[in-house]
């Protein structure tokens, strides 16, 4: 969690550990900044069971614990549960409240395998990689028996191209840019399927399949133009400190 968060309830000796974002947090204000920051984010992987018994075990909020744990079986809406978790510390003026639930709420109107797009583009956003490849994975599956159609599958595609680009997964990229192109044969779908065979491929294969795909030439030029701009990278002085950091943000980024 980023800045600073005053306590008012004493912070737990063993943290609760949000899955989404592979993250502890030690206190109810955490627990809160998380709920109304991550909208998109709040599931069964944090609205459960083992939360309510967090609260009451670490916090000692039985109380609160009290209130909780019921609306868990009568599988309440999304915001009926987390409002005594924010009234508990008074967290949000009755306007935020209000904001955030409106927001929930068109969240929830949502189709599931909608609801479960944009979390992972949330985590994309957040940079929590691995996690968002496992939600599209998902959505992919369960999109096959509803009729959202090629451009719905087509836009989770890209999305997943761009998380193993950012990991440098290239060829798992490349095969996502390349299903997202054929389902919405869109300029911006060609060019990322293009970038991905350049990156994965070679200079060889970018031109062949350009060719093959009767690439115009203001395209080629603006590609070309974008791509050796992309190759003019400055190695930092301090390459031991880099790669440090580039590898707790690999670690953070996938969860491994």
């Amino acid at each position: 969690m980023s800045g600073y968060i005053l306590c008012q309830i004493k912070r737990a000796k063993i943290p609760y550990y949000i899955v989404n974002i592979s993250t502890n947090i030690y206190s109810i204000e955490e627990l809160c900044y998380y709920m109304y920051h991550n909208i998109y984010l709040l599931d069964d992987t944090i609205i459960n069971e083992q939360l309510c018994q967090w609260l009451r075990d670490e916090l000692h909020l039985r109380r609160l614990y009290q209130k909780l744990y019921p609306l868990l079986d009568e599988r309440s809406n999304m915001g009926e549960f987390i409002l005594p978790v924010f009234k508990e510390i008074n967290y949000l003026t009755h306007d935020q409240f209000k904001e955030m639930n409106e927001r929930l709420k068109r969240f929830e109107e949502q189709p599931e395998v909608v609801r479960r797009k944009l979390k992972g583009d949330y985590l994309v956003e957040h940079e929590k990689y691995m996690n968002a490849i496992r939600v599209y994975q998902s959505t992919l599956e369960d999109a096959k028996d509803t009729v959202m159609g090629e451009q719905f599958s087509g836009s989770v595609y890209n999305n997943m191209g761009c998380a193993y680009a950012s990991l440098f997964q290239m060829e798992e990229a490349q095969e996502c840019f390349r299903r997202a192109y054929e389902s919405l044969h869109s300029r911006a779908s060609l060019k990322s399927y293009l970038f991905a065979v350049h990156m994965n491929s070679g200079r060889e294969a970018y031109e062949k399949l350009a060719n093959q795909l009767e690439v115009d030439a203001e395209t080629r030029k603006e590609m070309d133009e974008q791509m050796a701009g992309a190759m003019k990278v400055e190695l930092p002085r301090d390459l031991d400190s880099a790669l440090a950091a580039w590898t707790r943000d690999y670690h953070r980024n996938t969860g491994l």
